[in-house]
């Protein structure tokens, strides 16, 4: 995924001036606050960074990306931007990282004012300078930056050399990007600003993405001929399906609303109007922040000669610190949304959740007839989400978290040890279809899985309909012992995703290699341990298949060290 995000990004960007320079980011462990919290300190083993945060980073770089941007905050109280092993060590020497390097937004002055790990900015600027690679500080009005190493540089602490890297670095991005022969964008570019065609791009991303989660007796997809309720405060909004980030920092403010896109962008009722053709019913019940409940009588009296009624929860916009939360449930009001209509209706209930992280749902989960996560759509998703809502989508796509069920399991993740507890609501790679799609006949090309020597896994998958499915192929493996080191849980090793038709039979094929098997040990040192392998596909759906095979290596042979 990182490698074609790149490629997107960047393709020829040397030549090509519709391309722009890519950015890894943030280098590194920036998501995993051991609160949940932004900037919070990170707890992160050095062995487990490598082993968990750094591959993404790895490929980026293997794929040539352009520049990068270190983290906020501190691992193990140590601040990223004033690290010689993060910065230089693990950056540039072991990755082998050769672009540019900037640094979040004022980090540097925030080791005086936000960590207190310097005595003032221009030791602070000192120590990201001299002890790591960074090329550049993200400042706007803040002058200090410039004045501090001027100074350190005049008096003799901070060489010319050690400018002369970063400014090399700097020239040739710009350079690479053509800024020297033309800094400025072409202005006819603005033009293609929610062109057709890039409309339709993000409309299809979502129409991939879009999770089912549960749908009890094929509650969904709606029929055209179904009376369907629309409830919830998510289902009439633009700026609610993009989240933070988008117009501004925190997303449109609430004066600006969604009159903010001047007519581009759609909402998810909109998108109803759109594959029916008529103006559905709707309530909004509760607003984002869930502080009241309105209309409820009115409500109830509707999903009572309603056949259907969807419920669209979710959260405001938001960006970094400003999304902090204090508990992981939905707003209380957004849930008794949802209680009130079950208990006062009696009918079946979609929940469309708006989510740009996952929010406990309390007893929605089983309340709700059927459950599908948007995620953030982005301004475009409000179509795509009434088509999987009536069938003309097939929804595909799969959760790339665990969803936890209690607040207790917010860090928990698949690739944790595998004695640990792992009873979510929903496993990582979880999602449903409309059809049938029945995997079997799973084969090895050996049971002995050596160095060099990679074996092909095949498996058979059915659509036995009633729908055409686009169908994501997950391959897992899990060690059942590893010494030194406790196996996880399960890993994702490779995927793909295929297209069935009705009654369709296709036969999918991983090459598996026992170097996927390395890990980094108690001693930072890269190997592979001997022992059965268990190989899934598809665990925690109903299309899960499992093979085992022997992981047959030398345990003393060592890839690399650290």
């Amino acid at each position: 995924m990182t490698t074609a995000s790149i490629g997107g990004y960047q393709g020829d960007y040397k030549n090509d001036r519709t391309r722009v320079a890519a950015c890894m980011k943030h280098f590194i462990g920036y998501g995993y606050p051991f609160d949940g919290k932004d900037r919070s300190n990170r707890h992160i083993a050095t062995q487990e960074l490598l082993e968990y945060y750094v591959p993404p980073f790895k490929a980026a770089i293997d794929a040539g990306v352009a520049t990068a941007m270190e983290s906020y905050g501190v691992i193990n109280s140590v601040p990223v931007v004033m690290s010689h092993y993060y910065l230089q060590t693990l950056l540039r020497k072991k990755l082998g990282f050769k672009g540019m390097l900037v640094t979040d937004w004022g980090e540097i002055n925030s080791q005086t004012s936000t960590y207190f790990t310097a005595r003032d900015t221009e030791q602070a600027t000192w120590a990201a300078i001299n002890r790591t690679s960074v090329d550049m500080s993200m400042v706007a009005e803040d002058e200090s930056f410039g004045k501090n190493m001027l100074d350190l540089v005049a008096n003799g602490y901070i060489s010319e050399s050690r400018i002369d890297e970063s400014v090399a670095r700097i020239l040739q991005l710009k350079k690479d990007l053509g800024l020297f022969d033309q800094p400025f964008a072409d202005p006819k570019l603005a033009a293609t600003v929610g062109s057709a065609q890039d409309v339709k791009a993000a409309r299809d991303a979502v129409r991939e993405s879009i999770t089912l989660l549960k749908n009890s007796n094929n509650i969904l997809p709606l029929k055209l001929t179904d009376r369907v309720l629309f409830v919830g405060p998510t289902l009439n909004s633009t700026r609610y399906l993009a989240g933070g980030w988008n117009v501004h920092w925190q997303g449109p403010s609430d004066e600006e609303d969604d009159s903010v896109y001047q007519g581009f962008g759609d909402t998810i009722l909109k998108g109803v109007r759109e594959v029916t053709g008529v103006n559905p019913v709707y309530f909004e019940g509760t607003d984002i922040n869930g502080t009241e409940l309105n209309d409820i009588d009115a409500i109830i009296a509707a999903a009572k000669s309603a056949d259907k009624i969807v419920v669209g929860l979710g959260e405001h916009t938001y960006a970094e610190i400003a999304g902090d939360i204090d508990q992981l449930h939905l707003p209380q009001n957004h849930l008794d949304l949802v209680y009130s209509i079950a208990a006062g209706a009696e009918k079946p209930i979609v929940v469309v959740l708006v989510e740009g992280r996952p929010r406990i749902l309390d007893h929605i989960a089983d309340i709700a007839d059927a459950i599908i996560t948007a995620y953030l759509p982005g301004t475009y998703g409000g179509l795509p989400v009434a088509e999987v809502l009536y069938g003309n989508v097939n929804p595909s796509g799969r959760l790339p978290y665990t969803y936890p069920a209690t607040e207790a399991q917010a860090s928990t993740t698949i690739w944790q040890p595998s004695f640990s507890d792992y009873n979510p609501q929903w496993a990582f790679g979880y999602g449903l279809g409309y059809s049938e799609v029945v995997y079997s006949n799973i084969t090895v090309s050996s049971t002995d899985l050596r160095v060099g020597q990679p074996i092909t896994v095949s498996v058979s998958i059915t659509n036995q309909g009633p729908y055409a499915q686009k169908e994501p192929v997950l391959l897992f493996t899990n060690q059942e012992y590893r010494f030194d080191m406790a196996p996880e849980h399960l890993r994702l090793r490779d995927f793909d995703k295929i297209e069935l038709a009705v009654g369709e039979t296709r036969h999918v094929s991983f090459t598996l290699r026992a170097e996927q098997l390395a890990f980094w040990d108690s001693e930072n040192k890269k190997r592979i341990e001997p022992s059965p392998l268990n190989i899934s596909i598809n665990p925690y759906t109903q299309q899960n298949i499992t093979a085992q095979v022997m992981l047959d290596v030398n345990p003393d042979n060592i890839i690399a060290s650290p």
